[in-house]
């Protein structure tokens, strides 16, 4: 496992790893929980080594990401590679990233993926990938490997609480609460299940005005969370992240995201969810939030019939797609 500065330092340097995935991996867990990381090296008038609060991250005037982190009530912007790992125990890990780890390391073991693909989390923001040997299509959103055969991408979860999806909307004075054309762009299908879920409607209807909504005694906004019927937006992010397979930890299991294109009979996920709405960090205006989606309580993510985590159940999925 590695520390945090160094996973976030590849995160943002290399291309082919998304670096706002890895914040919200390390960081989203402990944002407004005092004292949970350090840093490398001093900036402003923070110290190397001493405990610091995380109250939110982002990109900067110049596209950079950073994390706004405070010591002894004064808060700076902080680069990302300046971040140690979260601070306490030693040896402390991120649960999620080793589920992920050792769920890839089961697959290669079965050859259900190819031991060339790197791990978890370094395929365009997928976690792993799956070699259909029967099936000599290539399916759209799948990736290669270097042997050129037909691959589908994947998402691990650690569990039924993890995020399902997130994006950021604005507030102008123009037109209210809104989605940008940028985060559109970005997770299309997403935005589109915000939007019809009546967020906005709820916002620009209750909190018109972002300079008079009640905060909390960090001064964060109140975080506001609404119920949703069904999974659909799960599902939406997901297909943004042109993810064709779906693992869950905790006893959840295996799901297809669409259309099953493995042949092995992967259900899609159902359930009910909610709505998080939160203000990551004091803005000067205050004028953006969070939209974040997760499946609602222990039992909001029905569970799957298939669970890779089985032993019994990978050999059959290895073999209905032609490696044995």
């Amino acid at each position: 496992m590695q520390r945090f500065k160094s996973f976030i330092f590849e995160a943002t340097m290399s291309p082919g790893i998304d670096a706002e995935r890895h914040a919200r991996q390390y960081l989203d867990p402990h944002i407004g929980s005092e004292n949970t990381h350090t840093l490398a090296k001093p900036h402003g008038t923070i110290p190397a080594g001493v405990p610091v609060t995380v109250h939110g991250y982002g990109k900067n005037e110049n596209g950079k990401w950073h994390a706004t982190i405070s010591h002894n009530g004064k808060k700076e912007q902080v680069p990302f590679g300046k971040i140690n790992k979260n601070h306490g125990e030693k040896g402390v890990t991120n649960k999620g990233f080793d589920y992920e780890n050792n769920f890839v390391e089961r697959l290669k073991k079965h050859g259900v993926m190819p031991k060339d693909i790197q791990a978890a989390g370094a395929t365009g923001g997928t976690d792993f990938v799956v070699h259909n040997k029967k099936n000599k299509t290539m399916h759209n959103g799948t990736i290669t490997s270097s042997s050129g055969e037909p691959l589908h991408m994947g998402e691990t979860k650690l569990g039924h609480t993890a995020a399902f999806g997130q994006i950021t909307i604005h507030h102008t004075p123009e037109k209210g609460w809104h989605i940008s054309d940028k985060a559109r762009a970005k997770r299309p299908k997403y935005a589109e299940e915000v939007e019809k879920s009546g967020i906005l409607h709820h916002m620009n209807t209750n909190h018109p005005d972002p300079s008079k909504v009640k905060r909390t005694k960090s001064g964060r906004a109140a975080s506001i969370i609404l119920d949703h019927p069904d999974v659909k937006p799960a599902e939406a992010y997901l297909k943004d992240h042109h993810v064709d397979i779906l693992q869950v930890g905790q006893g959840k299991g295996t799901y297809s995201v669409g259309k099953d294109k493995t042949g092995h009979g992967l259900p899609n996920i159902s359930g009910k969810g909610e709505w998080t709405i939160r203000e990551k960090a004091k803005s000067a205006r205050g004028n953006t939030r969070t939209v974040q989606f997760k499946p609602k309580g222990k039992n909001g993510l029905n569970p799957s019939h298939v669970n890779l985590d089985d032993d019994e159940h990978l050999k059959s999925f290895a073999k209905t797609l032609g490696h044995t």
